[in-house]
């Protein structure tokens, strides 16, 4: 079984905490290849999806970021 994730909203994730590829790599233990495939909106699988979960939820986001991102559809500000 595998999962995909919304690529695009993984960016979102990672440019609230400053991070980009390498970062989440390191975070989540994960090969710079399988966070590339998971950015690039291949399958991933589920304990790779549950890696870059934690890592996210490890470091939460920047204070103000969200004010400077682009608003997400039905999310308010």
């Amino acid at each position: 079984m595998s999962v995909t994730l919304a690529s695009d909203r993984l960016r979102i994730e990672l440019a609230r905490r400053a991070w980009g590829q390498a970062e989440l790599s390191r975070a989540a233990g994960l090969s710079a290849p399988t966070v590339r495939a998971a950015l690039s909106g291949r399958p991933i699988a589920p304990r790779t999806l549950r890696r870059i979960a934690l890592a996210l939820a490890s470091v939460p986001p920047l204070a103000a970021v969200d004010s400077i991102l682009p608003a997400q559809p039905g999310q308010r500000r």
